[in-house]
């Protein structure tokens, strides 16, 4: 609990987070670049510049989270340094014991809550869109979608399996009456065309 905590002490994220970051560091090997507080750590191929007087990191890490990245750390135990006093003041005990100073008052029953005359604040109307209605959420850009899609359905036009004539891509045969109905068609024709004859001819 707040209450609990000792003066300059992390609050539990801050410090799983050091803890975390603590062990990535040991991968990363740092060199002083002549004095100034500057540094240049290396963490696999890449090199990330580090200014310990500006809390400042190459990858950006310690300015957004306020936390001091692995790369930071590196510098900081080679400096024999302390990484509690670089870790921003709002994961302090101080601040977290701050925010929770005041506490909740206590309300009164809604029977006992005085009358206005104002308009009752109705939900807004909700319009009923075209098509069928959705019954699946929306997905996240980056959500995977689930399940398998059906690889049995086969083109009408090239003939291949895993998508439908619509989406076909492949350029296959046109889609009219085939051979065998044209066949069919012409056949009928000349047999009135016969019977035609042979009743002129009678």
């Amino acid at each position: 609990m707040a209450i609990d905590m000792e003066d300059g002490q992390l609050t539990e994220y801050a410090k799983k987070e050091v803890d975390e970051r603590t062990g990535e560091s040991r991968f990363c090997y740092a060199t002083a670049c002549g004095g100034g507080g500057e540094f240049e750590v290396r963490d696999a191929h890449v090199n990330f510049p580090i200014r310990l007087s500006t809390r400042r990191c190459g990858c950006g890490k310690w300015k957004i989270s306020g936390i001091p990245c692995k790369h930071a750390l590196r510098v900081i135990y080679d400096q024999r340094l302390n990484p509690i006093d670089f870790v921003s003041p709002f994961f302090k005990s101080a601040t977290y014991k701050l925010t929770y100073a005041d506490h909740i008052h206590p309300m009164s029953d809604p029977t006992q809550w005085p009358n206005f005359s104002l308009p009752t604040i109705q939900p807004p109307v909700i319009k009923r869109q075209a098509g069928r209605p959705a019954k699946k959420r929306k997905r996240g850009p980056n959500e995977p979608r689930k399940g398998k899609r059906n690889n049995n359905v086969k083109c009408g036009k090239c003939r291949e399996f895993g998508h439908n004539s619509r989406t076909c891509k492949n350029g296959g045969p046109s889609t009219g009456p085939s051979t065998s109905a044209a066949a069919g068609a012409s056949t009928s024709q000349g047999g009135l065309r016969g019977r035609k004859r042979a009743n002129t001819a009678t």
